[in-house]
């Protein structure tokens, strides 16, 4: 049974039957970045952007807030999320919503009711730079949603000029090129393609030397597919009117060389399928992209089977034309 909201949602107001995006804000420094960004997204995919806070509705003792002071918290947290959702934005129909509770169960439950498809988190850091806030990791694990998670860190007005995205010759890594593209329409920036090769099996030389060469042999082949791999999604990119280049690396760790080639490449956005080839349908998200949300130095766009988009080509200004067919 769900459990009934302790704040009533008089904020929320719908705007229009636009795919919805809930970017998740909260009073720390990092919100004005996620709003930055939510908007950026919400522009280029047609999407609605409602702002969500989530507020502590007991007591530090566990016991309910004072009913004088939890009426000045609400007052106070509208009046800041109003900020939020009142930031100009002429192409984008923003809303916001004041909830109680645990912030990830919260907003999890709350995007659910209302459709949305798309979260916007930031991801906090720890002293040694590595890792994600509880509220963005829980988002994450929930595997309910695609998820944008924003790192701290300056923030580009000029918009996105270098988008990455990782390919591994999966369909479901291939399926987030069409996002990929629109997103590099709208903001004129060119798209970054990359495979990376993975590491054979370390064999022992002297036990196996034949093994050893067939792994190289086998290296080799990998390094061939994908080149031919990325030429055919450079030709069809190209054709939709997006600039595209491509890399190749490895063979190696793709979660350590795609997090390297990110900070090389000055990559301003990475957008991913939450599965790759080897990805197991039983996790929220395979290994690279769960190593890359804990460790990203730009925003990145996790996508979920519940985006899709066209191959078609579509007008550079997206309005509030959905780019999505929106799936359970």
């Amino acid at each position: 049974m769900r459990r009934s909201h302790s704040v009533p949602r008089g904020l929320f107001r719908p705007y229009c039957d636009a795919p919805r995006l809930v970017a998740c804000v909260d009073d720390g420094q990092l919100a004005r970045r996620v709003s930055y960004h939510a908007f950026a997204i919400a522009r280029s995919l047609g999407m609605e952007v409602t702002f969500a806070r989530v507020i502590d509705a007991h007591g530090k003792s566990g016991s309910p807030a004072d009913p004088v002071e939890w009426q000045l918290r609400q007052h106070s947290q509208k009046r800041d999320l109003r900020r939020f959702a009142g930031d100009k934005e002429a192409a984008v129909a923003a809303n916001s919503v004041l909830l109680a509770g645990c912030p990830a169960e919260e907003i999890s439950d709350w995007a659910l009711e209302h459709g949305a498809t798309l979260l916007v988190s930031g991801c906090s850091r720890s002293e040694t730079a590595k890792g994600l806030g509880s509220t963005a990791q829980s988002l994450l694990d929930r595997g309910e949603h695609s998820l944008l998670l924003v790192p701290p860190g300056p923030t580009k007005e000029e918009g996105y000029r270098r988008i990455m995205v990782p390919v591994d010759g999966s369909h479901r890594g291939d399926a987030v090129l069409p996002i990929a593209r629109r997103i590099a329409r709208t903001h004129g920036a060119d798209l970054v393609l990359v495979h990376i090769v993975p590491q054979a099996p370390i064999l022992e030389r002297e036990r196996a030397p034949n093994l050893q060469r067939l792994s190289v042999e086998l290296d080799k082949q990998q390094t061939r597919f994908g080149k031919t791999h990325l030429e055919e999604l450079r030709s069809r990119s190209v054709e939709d009117g997006v600039e595209v280049r491509t890399i190749i690396r490895g063979p190696g760790d793709p979660r350590a060389l795609l997090r390297e080639t990110a900070v090389s490449e000055s990559i301003d956005l990475i957008v991913m399928a939450s599965h790759g080839v080897t990805g197991l349908d039983d996790v929220s998200c395979g290994s690279v992209a769960e190593y890359l949300a804990g460790h990203t130095p730009v925003p990145l766009l996790i996508v979920r089977p519940n985006l899709r988009c066209s191959f078609s080509p579509e007008e550079r200004s997206c309005g509030h034309s959905s780019a999505f067919r929106l799936t359970g």
